[in-house]
């Protein structure tokens, strides 16, 4: 926990309430011709939030790799400084150890925000994958912990999967919501609907419910798996 802890801080200059965001990215062997449009997804994600003169200084961000081994890119700390990582493809794909990680680190964020006084959104968990985890020995406890979070309200997963994605197992993340699938080189409109979302979520009040635009309408980016 000690290396995540040093990848908190908070800016006590800024006394504006934070919206965490953990994003879980695969960067499995198998997501080799998905990457180059999740990182031009990312930096389209920055550049709208950098904009928004309020989630610049509210949205908190982080991106967790996993792909042979799980990696945390840079600090988890504010839009306005979040680069995108360069995202390499390679090796199988340790899920459970990511959201493990991701865990950890929303627990250590919101201990940061406590002691600095900050209110803060509900954090979100939004997970990319292509596959299914292959480290099934810690996914029935990483599944539990992400399962109760949800349950107890003390953060937001939202899963989704390519065409090829292990939904079955998703599911088992959250039952109350459904993982959605990505439609065929969706990538651009759903980042850009994180972004607006994000946006949304940043302008309410911590606590306020704020009604999203729906990702499975005739616009939108996912369907749900069958």
């Amino acid at each position: 926990m000690s290396a995540l802890v040093d990848r908190v801080r908070v800016n006590d200059n800024n006394r504006e309430p934070r919206q965490p965001v953990v994003l879980l990215v695969d960067t499995s062997g198998s997501m080799a011709n998905d990457l180059a449009e999740v990182a031009a997804g990312l930096d389209g994600l920055r550049t709208a939030l950098v904009r928004d003169p309020v989630a610049r200084n509210r949205v908190e961000l982080v991106v967790i790799s996993f792909g042979g081994q799980v990696t945390t890119h840079g600090d988890f700390d504010e839009a306005a400084l979040f680069e995108p990582p360069s995202l390499r493809a390679s090796g199988d794909t340790p899920m459970a150890a990511a959201l493990t990680q991701a865990l950890d680190l929303l627990e250590a964020k919101k201990q940061a925000y406590r002691r600095s006084g900050l209110d803060y959104y509900r954090p979100l968990l939004f997970l990319l994958t292509d596959g299914e985890p292959t480290d099934m020995a810690r996914w029935p406890e990483a599944a539990r912990r992400v399962r109760e979070a949800e349950r107890d309200r003390k953060l937001v997963l939202m899963a989704v999967g390519t065409q090829t994605a292990g939904f079955a197992r998703l599911r088992e993340l959250c039952p109350e919501r459904v993982p959605l699938r990505l439609k065929e080189a969706q990538w651009e409109t759903m980042f850009q609907w994180l972004s607006r979302s994000l946006q949304a979520r940043s302008r309410s009040r911590p606590g306020e419910e704020v009604p999203l635009e729906d990702p499975t309408g005739p616009r939108g980016w996912g369907t749900l798996p069958s």
